[in-house]
């Protein structure tokens, strides 16, 4: 399945009814949500339920189960089914349960797209019963962006011969271009209306939905057969493949964006001190005392608009960066190796706030000095990875690779280990990260290109790297890496603290 998205001709008239019907579905979603949360709150104080819980927890810990903790964990899980389905913690309830609130607004949604909206709900209240989900919470109006359906026979309907949509009673003709005529050959299996923040307003999409495989645009790729290692950096992408190598910064034109969006924010606050002087103390902190409404002026809520405009077109510009890199990779080979990354693990706080490794000198009031060892930051790559999005580089490439007949193979990084591996000396060696380059015999490689040359040459099992065969490529990635680095310094195309120079 693939998407397709147009941008509607709307004019006045079809602006105030689709803002009306996303009000609507924005109000479904919340009733559904403080329905969902009811439900959640009732099952902790369930008391059998807890108890199944634990004692489940504690067989998943165990590991190594004898066939009767087998069967008791399986009883468990029934058990626990059980009292769920009791409470209404199921998507059909929750189906169910909507379709009361969803007659007042019949006019303006049809009862597939209530349903869906009953089935995104549940989808958090899986991560919260199932997975690491904390809580499910509430959309704004403003963060309500998509009203999807589940065919193309109800709610939004896209008709092929005069590319309109028909959606109860609205009828809007869609923007194409010539391009975008071969990709609807296929069956449409849904449709989806998604609207977009510009400076003067909302601009309304619609994304459709075709069963089948995407077209296939690239003139030229990489015959299969050619492997590639790619090693994926918080902020950088290095690539090794037989003829070639690729270090490249991701999204290299955010910190733009963001210094837009940082001179905005500035604006909105002194917008915002400026219309409710009440609400602030004497040191400007907010007076949590207050409890007066806030004024919001029109040059705020303007600001406001291209604040949300500005996060549009970076995640745009990110996502066309990784588009073209991902091209750039597929003329080379459509067979790549990459190391599995936990990118969510990368972005939480750290646990314990140890010590650093380097002194530092404390000068008093009274002139002594001490040496201390300061408190290590327990921030990690949250910035980094909001600005860069490696993991969705990762998944567009992985798309490509599959749709142009490759493959996109995941080694596990515990047992591969291609940061710390020396294919000279047979051995692990774990270097500090600020490390970018690294001796192997008597030469110098760069860190990421060395781990990618690593994950190119893996072996046969996917959790070692293939040392004989190491050897015999290493002389022809010295000449590659250095051809690159070459030409990098050349075209003054630098980044030290992710490439070393």
């Amino acid at each position: 399945m693939y998407t397709v998205r147009f941008l509607l001709k709307t004019t006045a008239y079809d602006e105030k009814v689709l803002e009306k019907r996303f009000r609507a579905a924005a109000h479904i979603h919340n009733v559904l949500v403080s329905h969902a949360k009811k439900l959640l709150r009732k099952l902790e104080h369930n008391g059998e339920y807890q108890s199944c819980r634990e004692t489940y927890a504690a067989l998943l810990k165990k590991g190594n189960l004898t066939k009767e903790e087998v069967y008791q964990k399986k009883q468990l899980s029934g058990r626990m089914d059980a009292v769920r389905r009791d409470i209404g913690l199921t998507e059909y309830s929750f189906q169910s349960y909507i379709k009361v609130c969803g007659k007042q607004f019949r006019k303006c949604l049809s009862s597939q797209q209530i349903q869906k909206e009953a089935t995104r709900v549940w989808k958090g209240v899986k991560k919260v019963l199932f997975s690491d989900g904390r809580d499910i919470h509430f959309k704004k109006y403003c963060q309500f962006h998509t009203i999807c359906g589940k065919s193309n026979s109800n709610g939004v309907k896209f008709h092929k011969e005069d590319h309109s949509i028909e959606w109860m009673g609205l009828s809007i003709f869609c923007k194409i271009c010539e391009g975008q005529m071969a990709a609807l050959d296929h069956d449409i299996s849904y449709c989806e209306v998604e609207r977009k923040m510009f400076p003067n307003g909302w601009h309304y999409y619609v994304n459709i939905y075709l069963k089948g495989d995407a077209p296939r645009r690239l003139a030229k790729t990489g015959e299969p057969g050619s492997l590639t290692g790619i090693d994926m950096g918080v902020s950088t992408v290095a690539a090794i493949s037989d003829h070639a190598a690729m270090l490249e910064e991701l999204a290299p034109r955010c910190p733009e964006y963001n210094k837009k969006i940082k001179k905005l924010l500035r604006h909105m606050d002194f917008s915002k001190r400026a219309s409710n002087p009440k609400k602030y103390k004497a040191d400007g902190t907010i007076d949590k005392g207050n409890h007066d409404r806030w004024i919001y002026s029109n040059t705020y809520k303007k600001d406001m608009r291209k604040l949300q405009s500005l996060y549009r077109q970076k995640a745009a510009y990110i996502k066309q960066s990784h588009e073209e890199q991902a091209n750039r990779l597929l003329a080379e080979s459509v067979d790549f190796v990459t190391e599995e990354m936990s990118f969510k693990g990368l972005q939480r706080r750290a646990k314990k706030a140890g010590r650093s490794d380097i002194l530092s000198v404390l000068r008093g009031k009274d002139g002594t000095v001490k040496n201390i060892r300061k408190y290590k930051r327990r921030r990690r790559f949250g910035r980094s990875l909001n600005n860069r999005a490696p993991s969705q580089f990762l998944t567009i490439l992985e798309r490509k690779a599959v749709l142009y007949g490759g493959s996109f193979v995941k080694v596990r990084t515990s047992t591969f280990r291609a940061s710390q591996y020396d294919h000279v000396s047979d051995t692990y060696e774990k270097i500090p990260l600020a490390q970018r380059n690294k001796m192997i015999g008597e030469k110098k490689v760069q860190r990421d290109l060395y781990s990618a040359f690593l994950l190119k040459n893996t072996g046969s099992s996917l959790k070692y790297p293939d040392r004989d065969k190491c050897i015999r490529e290493f002389g022809k990635f010295l000449t590659i890496q250095d051809s690159l680095i070459e030409n990098m310094k050349a075209r003054q195309i630098t980044m030290k603290q992710c490439f070393g120079f």
